[in-house]
């Protein structure tokens, strides 16, 4: 079936949505993270449509969708509602779907899936490349107390990979950086973390690359010092896959180390592939959405 393109409110914006409708099949909804448009999800759009109904869409801000001014416009507290209405606009107010997330998409999809008001909306949550902000913190607060040198490493490691999360906060620089050498920037990043050079998603123009890293820069502003609430222990119910990439040079593996103390039903499945492994080893990451929806 051909996909369907349209605009669904959310507060004050309008989010450009994809929706391949599959009657009778279940209902997959991808969350890209930055700087990705929903194109990132081409790969699994390919494989998976005859299976299921699938929904891509451009987070506020990227794409055709449209941004806010507001103060905290790029707060989780409205991405979580950015998300509700897109599961409104395509399957209605009662319909449920099957999450994945990557990246900043992962990041949100973790706090829409520990919020009592929204996790009934979700099936399954399928995270890579992207922690729950509040146990990232708790993470690093755990290790860096610690008796550990091997934990205090750790620590440090993530530390490290997180330099971009520092440039960003400087007032200015990201707004520099992206304006003048933006599509330098963000081909580079890409192709050293997983995408290959002749991937068609490589192919986006000045402008689009713009609109993927500009406004949503401020995710990296508002958030990270204004988490959400750390979840109860055991409290997240929702069946979850984690998929961890061996070489990603942003996320390390053992930020996820105690997530079993708070998710009830949590598969981890490490494999190969850098940062944006859903490129680079499409084939794997699809057989394992495929394999985990199936046996919920």
């Amino acid at each position: 079936m051909s996909s369907k393109h349209f605009m669904v409110q959310s507060r004050d914006v309008e989010l450009a949505v994809t929706y391949w409708p599959n009657p009778g099949k279940p209902t997959l909804l991808f969350l890209h993270g930055f700087p990705d448009c929903q194109k990132t999800w081409d790969h699994q759009i390919a494989d998976l449509k005859d299976e299921y109904a699938l929904v891509t869409f451009d987070m506020r801000g990227v794409g055709q969708s449209t941004w806010s001014g507001q103060r905290n416009s790029y707060h989780i507290d409205h991405l979580l509602a950015d998300i509700s209405a897109v599961i409104d606009g395509t399957v209605g107010t009662e319909g449920q779907v099957h999450l994945i997330g990557h990246d900043w998409g992962s990041v949100i999809g973790w706090s829409f899936i520990c919020d009592p008001y929204y996790r009934s909306r979700v099936l399954s949550y399928t995270s890579m490349s992207g922690p729950h902000l509040a146990l990232m913190l708790d993470w690093a607060k755990r290790s860096l107390f610690s008796l550990r040198p091997s934990q205090w490493a750790a620590a440090l490691k993530q530390g490290a990979f997180s330099w971009y999360v520092y440039l960003f906060n400087i007032p200015g620089a990201a707004e520099l950086l992206f304006s003048t050498l933006g599509p330098f920037i963000w081909r580079t990043a890409l192709t050293l973390n997983g995408v290959e050079k002749q991937d068609v998603y490589l192919a986006r123009t000045p402008e689009e690359i713009k609109r993927m890293c500009l406004h949503p820069v401020r995710l990296y502003r508002q958030n990270p010092l204004n988490p959400p609430p750390l979840p109860a222990v055991n409290s997240i119910t929702v069946p979850v896959q984690l998929i961890i990439p061996k070489e990603d040079r942003f996320i390390a593996e053992q930020l996820f180390e105690h997530y079993d103390e708070y998710v009830c039903n949590l598969q981890r499945h490490v494999i190969e592939g850098k940062h944006w492994a859903h490129h680079s080893h499409k084939d794997k990451f699809n057989q394992l959405i495929d394999a985990f929806v199936a046996a919920q």
